[in-house]
C-alpha cells in the first residue's frame, strides 16, 4: 500500500508517482508489566485539577503561547494552514547534487511512478543524471508541509525528507578545532592504516549485532537459562600517538594477510 500519491511538477511537465517506504524498524520493543502479577499496564489520560481520568474522545489539541495559558486548535485550524500549499511534490530549484549534506537528510522513500507517466519519469531521471542535480520541493503530506530533495539512481528516483531550517546544526557550530602540527610520519601511517583496513562496500556491514545479541538474550530468557553479564572494555588511552599508530599498523597488517590467506584457502577449496 502506498503512504502518498500525487504528482511531481516542474515547468509544466506533471509525473504521477506513489509514495513508498524504503526503510523499516527493527528495534525490539517493550511492554511495561505491573512486576506482581506480570499483565499489562493501561496508561489513561488524567487531569490533575478535575482529578479524573479523561476519554480520548475529549481530548483536544492545545498550544501554550505563555505558561499555563494554552490556544485550542480545532482541525479546521489545521486545514486553514495548509491552505494554499500544494498537495503535489512542486519542484522548487534544482540544486548541484554535492550541496545536499547529510546533515541536511531526514528520512528517505523511493518515488515509483504510475502506470503511464514511465517515459516522463525516465526522462526526469536522466535529466538529473546529466546535469547532476537534485530536486528541492516542497508539498503536503498527512497535514504537514514538507520540504523535499528528489534525488536518483540508476533504478528510478528517491525522495529525501529534509530538516527544516532550524532543525539541523552545522558541526562547525559546535566545533573549532585547534591549530595542529601533523608530521608527515604520522600521516603516512595513518594511510597505511586506513589502507589496510579498506574494504568494498558490503551491506553486512549494517547488520545490527546490538539487536542479534538482545534477541539472543531473550531466547535464553524464554528457556530459562542463565544469564551472564560480561563487562565491557574500555579504549585505552592515547600518550604517544606515533607509538599507537605504529601498533596499529602491526595489527591491521597481520588482520589484512591472515583475509588474505583465508581468501586463497577458499579459492583453492572451490577449485578442488
Amino acid at each position: 500500500m502506498a503512504l502518498w500519491s500525487g504528482s511531481i511538477s516542474f515547468g509544466l511537465v506533471s509525473i504521477p508517482v506513489r509514495l513508498e517506504v524504503s526503510q523499516r524498524s527493527q528495534n525490539i520493543s517493550f511492554n511495561l508489566l505491573h512486576e506482581k502479577c506480570l499483565n499489562r499496564i493501561q496508561q489513561k489520560p488524567y487531569c490533575p485539577s478535575c482529578d479524573e481520568f479523561v476519554e480520548r474522545s475529549d481530548l483536544v489539541k492545545g498550544y501554550q503561547y505563555e505558561k499555563d495559558n494554552y490556544v485550542v486548535i480545532a482541525p479546521e485550524d489545521l486545514e486553514s494552514a495548509e491552505a494554499g500549499a500544494s498537495r503535489n511534490i512542486d519542484v522548487v530549484a534544482f540544486v548541484n547534487a554535492g550541496e545536499l549534506k547529510p546533515v541536511h537528510l531526514n528520512k528517505t522513500y523511493y518515488l515509483v511512478p504510475e502506470a503511464g507517466a514511465e517515459k516522463a519519469y525516465v526522462l526526469l531521471r536522466d535529466g538529473m543524471r546529466e546535469t547532476g542535480k537534485v530536486a528541492i520541493t516542497r508539498f503536503v503530506m498527512r497535514g504537514k508541509e514538507y520540504i523535499g530533495a528528489v534525488n536518483f539512481e540508476e533504478s528510478g528516483l528517491l525522495l529525501h525528507i529534509l530538516f527544516h531550517a532550524g532543525e539541523f546544526t552545522h558541526l562547525s557550530q559546535l566545533l573549532s578545532l585547534p591549530e595542529v602540527e601533523i608530521q608527515e610520519k604520522e600521516l603516512d601511517l595513518a594511510v597505511q592504516i586506513i589502507e589496510n583496513l579498506t574494504e568494498e562496500f558490503s551491506e553486512e556491514m549494517l547488520e545490527d549485532e546490538h539487536r542479534e545479541r538482545l534477541l539472543e538474550v531473550i531466547r535464553k530468557k524464554i528457556e530459562g537459562e542463565k544469564i551472564v553479564v560480561t563487562e565491557s572494555k574500555e579504549p585505552a588511552k592515547v600518550v604517544d600517538l606515533m607509538e599507537a599508530l605504529k601498533k596499529s599498523l602491526q595489527t591491521t597488517s597481520k588482520k589484512d594477510a591472515a583475509e588474505d590467506e583465508a581468501a586463497q584457502s577458499k579459492a583453492q577449496r572451490k577449485r578442488a
